[in-house]
């Protein structure tokens, strides 16, 4: 199976074409502000590489999040667009799951990590069992405080000897998570980054989803969403709700 996967969560933008678990190419390119105008040359470069057409794909996976707003909006949208084209499988990747997937150790606890300012973290925390990783820290929005509790938890419930953090922004916590008493490591380099390939792998087993049904996971509510609240005293409802009519 073909698949075409993309992450445009962070700064680093990737593409990446598998062969089922088989990386056979992946393109990254550290670009915080031009993702829209980079992504579908970066495609077409991988295809054009491979002698191979958009129709050719079998599956178009890309991360839903948690990240950059318009960064996920602009993955998202371009892979649903090539999926509903094309009537071609889709699927969606937890971006801290993909992170996570850079670490092989089934020994110790695997914390993904996206930093959220004012020492709050986009956070995940999984284990390898039987080389698939399982989510056992909730993907979610966690000050760090909050996060190294559940970290502790986490630890001691599943037998593990430490945890590695792998992500963004975390290394300054390093003062704090000393005085936690847990024994950590930090991963090194492009682990730190959100590999399509990686995607690539994990969505070969992922659910497929209707194109229309993949949407962002932004695991915080945007400011737009805050201020619609405010402005309407509303439950927050699903994102297209929040277009007001001019």
């Amino acid at each position: 199976m073909k698949i075409l996967s993309v992450s445009t969560a962070t700064s680093n933008l990737s593409v990446a074409l598998n062969n089922d678990q088989e990386i056979i190419v992946e393109k990254n390119e550290e670009d915080k502000r031009n993702h829209s105008e980079h992504l579908d040359p970066m495609i077409n470069e991988i295809l054009k590489e491979n002698n191979l057409n958009l129709k050719d794909i079998d599956r178009f996976a890309v991360a839903i999040g948690p990240g950059s707003y318009t960064g996920l909006r602009i993955g998202i949208t371009t892979i649903k667009m090539f999926a509903s084209i094309l009537n071609k499988s889709v699927v969606g990747i937890s971006t801290l799951e993909a992170m996570a997937k850079a670490i092989n150790d089934d020994s110790k606890l695997i914390v993904s990590t996206i930093d959220a300012r004012n020492d709050n973290y986009f956070a995940g925390g999984y284990v390898l069992k039987n080389n698939q990783l399982e989510n056992i820290i909730p993907d979610g929005h966690y000050h760090i405080d909050k996060l190294l509790i559940q970290i502790e938890e986490a630890i001691k419930n599943n037998d593990l000897s430490g945890v590695v953090f792998v992500g963004q922004g975390i290394e300054k916590q390093a003062d704090v998570i000393e005085k936690a008493n847990i024994k950590f490591e930090f991963a090194e380099g492009d682990q730190n980054k959100v590999h399509a390939g990686l995607i690539g792998q994990l969505a070969v087993n992922a659910e497929e989803v209707d194109p229309d049904a993949l949407l962002p996971r932004y695991l915080r509510r945007t400011q737009a969403e805050v201020d619609w609240h405010k402005k309407t005293g509303k439950e927050f409802e699903p994102e297209s709700n929040y277009v007001e009519e001019v």
